[in-house]
């Protein structure tokens, strides 16, 4: 592997330390401010107090991991700029969000989205989507844990296994001391380090390699830019198609239903600032995305500029062949950071800066990941469970004693993710990782919302069915084109048609089932859907449905007046 003639200076581990330190000194600092963190309102949902802008800078810096910041750059620059029509997906993403599915979670007071399935369909789902959610989080944290360590192996000789081992350890550290407000304000924090960091490596590095200009025309020279490309084999890794619609559905279980995301749009202060949180990332995200996809064409250009050879002299003096001969390294994910430290190492600073980036994506991402899971099992899984092994309606809340758990398993789930990191290292790129995992593990889940909110008749049979067939499809495509690609057509499907195929299976099966079950079952026939767990636009009006309902939640069975009935926690019955 080739090592960077620009170590890493005093000025470097400066600012890396100090990124380290300010997020820990968040995590202290929200354990003992106001009361500290003594109630899951607070460790979960921040007492529901967030306004739109810090939940839009959290949501961009949870979601924009090193998988993002590393992985675009080198899928471009491996395979082609297909992929920067990734940015189209934008104008998809976060409308369908914003309209479909914010309205819906934001009106049930409910603390994680399983919350939801159960209002919807009953405890099986809740469960089962709570245990997919949980599976394809412990995957997404694993390689977004191992990318920092990635990084700096490139341009330095601390090793691999320490670097995942800090990044963890202080992830852990925090998030179990500060809870949600410790998270939400570390990646606002985090945020402008994103940001600053990426405008200032696309600025240098474009003059480096010439111009924006010249960089385009070499991209295009070498075919590189065949964006409306529109192949009809599926297994074809990048097409106009599977790049715009296949990722759309591939960020749904991340961005609309999964618990990382829906737990901060619980915790804005209102609908309206929820929505707004949304609304903000459209161009916060496609100024980013459009500025990582620039990287991996500057990273072309630079590497292979046509007709130069060692004897030509380039800007600067530097023989051509110490900058246009392409690194032999040992994952191309390390590209952008290896041109980093070759160009702009001299610089004192600026490799710490860029790694100081890198690990606040690494930071945003695992911290909130571990605060989601958290609350997933102690809500979804714990609670149910307790209540089943008691045996009896009424069981009195210790919230403090759940506090306490929820603090255990961040540290015990930090360990986990420090464990997986060093397994998936040895996997494929960062790219196609992340949208496996969250097509192949996340379609199901968010085929499941998606009947839930735009269809009546759905019932938990059906979708039930439907959510675990299609779930296997997904790991047995994920898996066998691990260890066998060429050994069935379905192991070659391209990895941005995975959650589309599994969306699409879970409907295709979910639908008929569910008119059987509806069918053989009389009393499926009878249940009636509280309107406020559909989406808006397909609600009934009020005149037409007046419901009754028999309150629920995971602490005990109380009967309300029917004046003080919320969808949150009741479960509609027949009138």
């Amino acid at each position: 592997m080739v090592m960077t003639s620009n170590p890493l200076g005093w000025v470097d581990l400066v600012l890396m330390s100090f990124v380290l330190l300010v997020a820990a000194g968040m995590g202290l600092y929200h354990a003992l401010a106001h009361g500290g963190q003594k109630t899951t309102q607070k460790f979960f949902l921040a007492d529901r107090n967030v306004y739109g802008l810090a939940i839009a800078m959290t949501l961009l810096a949870s979601f924009i991991s090193p998988v993002t910041l590393l992985g675009t750059p080198s899928e471009i620059y491996t395979y082609g700029g297909q992929y920067m029509m990734f940015i189209l997906t934008q104008f998809l993403l976060f409308p369908s969000i914003a309209i479909l599915f914010v309205p819906v979670f934001h009106g049930l007071n409910i603390t994680t989205a399983y919350e939801y399935l159960q209002l919807r369909y009953g405890l099986p789902l809740r469960i089962v989507g709570a245990c997919i959610f949980i599976l394809q989080t412990c995957f997404y944290m694993a390689i977004v844990s191992f990318t920092p360590a990635l990084a700096i192996e490139a341009v330095t000789a601390f090793d691999f296994w320490k670097t995942i081992l800090i990044t963890c350890t202080i992830c852990t550290f925090y998030t179990t001391l500060g809870g949600m407000k410790a998270v939400i304000w570390t990646d606002v924090l985090m945020f402008f380090i994103i940001f600053i960091t990426s405008i200032l490596v696309i600025v240098m590095g474009t003059a480096e390699a010439g111009g924006l200009g010249h960089v385009w025309q070499i991209n295009k020279d070498a075919g590189r830019l065949a964006f409306f490309d529109f192949p009809l084999d599926p297994t074809v890794r990048m097409t106009f198609m599977g790049v715009v619609l296949g990722t759309w559905l591939n960020s749904l279980p991340l961005w609309a239903v999964g618990q990382t995301a829906v737990q901060r749009f619980l915790a804005a202060k209102s609908l309206k600032q929820a929505k707004l949180s949304v609304w903000l990332n459209l161009p916060l995200i496609v100024t980013l995305v459009t500025i990582t996809c620039i990287e991996g064409l500057v990273l072309y250009a630079f590497y292979n500029e046509p007709g130069t050879t060692a004897e030509t002299p380039v800007t600067g003096g530097t023989p051509a062949d110490d900058r246009r001969t392409p690194p032999e390294l040992e994952k191309q994910d390390q590209i952008l950071i290896f041109f980093v430290s070759e160009q702009f190492g001299h610089i004192p600073g600026f490799q710490g800066l860029f790694i100081s980036c890198l690990f606040a994506g690494a930071l945003s991402t695992v911290s909130s990941g571990l605060n989601a899971i958290t609350a997933v099992i102690l809500v979804d899984i714990y609670k149910p469970f307790m209540k089943a092994v008691r045996g009896h309606n009424v069981m009195v809340e210790d919230d403090a004693h759940n506090t306490l758990i929820a603090r255990v398993l961040t540290v015990v789930f930090g360990a986990l993710t420090m464990v997986l990191a060093f397994a998936a290292s040895g996997l494929g790129t960062l790219v196609t990782l992340a949208n496996s995992v969250f097509g192949a593990f996340g379609g199901p889940l968010a085929a499941t919302f998606l009947l839930g909110m735009l269809w009546k008749r759905a019932n938990i049979w059906g979708v039930l069915l439907g959510t675990l067939m299609s779930f296997f499809l997904g790991v047995w495509i994920v898996l066998g084109s691990v260890i066998d690609r060429e050994a069935n057509w379905l192991y070659q499907l391209s990895f941005n048609w995975y959650a589309t195929l599994t969306i699409l299976t879970t409907i295709i099966i979910a639908i008929p089932a569910s008119e059987w079950f509806r069918w053989w079952i009389p009393s499926e026939r009878e249940k009636q859907v509280d309107p406020l767990l559909l989406s808006p636009f397909i609600r009934p009006s009020a005149s037409k449905h007046t419901p009754v309902h028999t309150c629920e939640n995971d602490t005990d069975l109380v009967k309300r007046k029917a004046g003080d009935m919320k969808a949150n926690d009741c479960e509609l019955e027949k009138l």
